[in-house]
């Protein structure tokens, strides 16, 4: 089951019980509902889970049974339409709680956390949109406007710290423990991933570094002056030809007496400069 299912599936299991939340869960529930022409109520749902939950509030609410077809469902019931054309009131704090937890089982969507962050509510009408943003902003939630190509509006939150806050606030345990795992995940990815970068650009600059020596070497080399340096630059510059590859510390270990990194490099820029410093005499 993907991450969107398994939510859905999770805020389903937690239904509320206070009668205002119950009514509020239902407008959720219904959020993009139409009108046909011959007054009955018509709502799509492409999630099995969705629908089965809007024919058992369905029944709840007014002893009646919807017709399933597919992905479309209608609803016969002359009071639900009524229902429906009464905007909302969200008589407590936990109504607007309620009425989100509606519109993601029917209307929402949940990005799998391992991909990225990513909540939306999709809204057929402007009044839903609305509803929506009010829902959300109650609990100090923004959540981001678009324009679908249905002609219809997605409201969407991408912030980590908002979704997981959302979730909690859902009750919807597991899915939040899902997207805090897959951050901890990403987190350690990114971190080695910055670790290996830095090493890299560490080897490539040792490895330039150490090419430079090399090539100021053979340049003293091939003028005869290998032997004009002074002794001790004389004893780095054969150990570094010895061990082309290997890092500064590990050069550094070989001297005897060892030498310390920075006491190296200063030994290694002198090679260089008495090689640049000879070519004009």
């Amino acid at each position: 089951m993907n991450y969107s299912l398994a939510l859905k599936e999770e805020l389903i299991a937690a239904p509320p019980h206070a009668p205002c939340c119950r009514a509020a869960y239902l407008r959720g529930l219904f959020l993009n509902a139409a009108q046909t022409k011959t007054g009955k109520v018509l709502l799509k749902l492409s999630a099995l889970c969705s629908r089965r939950e809007c024919a058992r509030v369905y029944r709840q609410f007014y002893r009646k049974t919807a017709l399933i077809d597919g992905a479309t469902m209608l609803f016969s019931s002359q009071q639900l339409l009524g229902d429906l054309l009464v905007p909302p009131n969200f008589a407590c704090p936990e109504c607007s709680l309620a009425f989100l937890r509606g519109a993601l089982i029917a209307a929402g969507s949940a990005t799998d956390p391992e991909k990225s962050y990513h909540i939306e509510f999709h809204a057929i009408e402007e009044e839903g949109r609305d509803l929506i943003l009010r829902a959300l902003q109650s609990h100090g939630w923004e959540g981001k406007v678009r324009a679908c190509r249905d002609g219809g509006y997605g409201i969407y939150l991408k912030k980590n710290a908002v979704i997981e806050d959302i979730l909690s606030v859902l009750g919807a345990n597991q899915a939040l423990f899902a997207l805090m795992n897959a951050k901890i995940t990403r987190d350690i990815r990114s971190e080695e991933n910055r670790l290996t970068n830095c090493e890299t650009q560490n080897i490539r600059r040792a490895v330039k570094a150490s090419g430079r020596v090399l090539a100021a070497i053979a340049d003293l080399r091939q003028r005869g002056l290998f032997e004009a340096m002074p002794e001790e630059l004389r004893y780095t510059a054969l150990l570094r030809e010895e061990n082309p590859d290997v890092s500064l510390p590990e050069l550094a270990q070989k001297h005897n007496p060892t030498l310390t990194k920075s006491g190296l490099n200063h030994r290694l820029q002198k090679i260089i400069a008495f090689a640049e410093g000879t070519k004009t005499t």
